[in-house]
């Protein structure tokens, strides 16, 4: 989570602070995936079953989810590519 936006006015707060996560993947020499804001329309639609990406396509929420997501599928299209080529064997 990268921080919770007020519902009223707008204003984001970072109660966790802010760019840990993405130092802590690079510090651990890993991609940073990205950040989801905490937002009560989030909330309210996964009590509902309604994720945001369905309800809200184009708010900022479900455009990062969206973007995690691309990124999550890009790697695994990156690691099965390293795995399908293997290590090289010399005889």
């Amino acid at each position: 989570m990268s921080c919770f936006k007020c519902p009223k006015c707008g204003e984001k707060s970072y109660i966790f602070g802010e760019g840990g996560a993405q130092r802590t993947a690079e510090d651990m020499d890993m991609k940073f995936l990205g950040e989801i804001p905490l937002e009560i329309d989030i909330r309210t639609g996964s009590d509902e079953g309604k994720p945001i990406v369905i309800s809200s396509p184009d708010s900022a929420s479900a455009q990062a989810y969206l973007r995690v997501a691309e990124k999550v599928t890009q790697r695994l299209k990156e690691l099965a590519e390293e795995r399908l080529m293997g290590p090289e064997i010399s005889l």
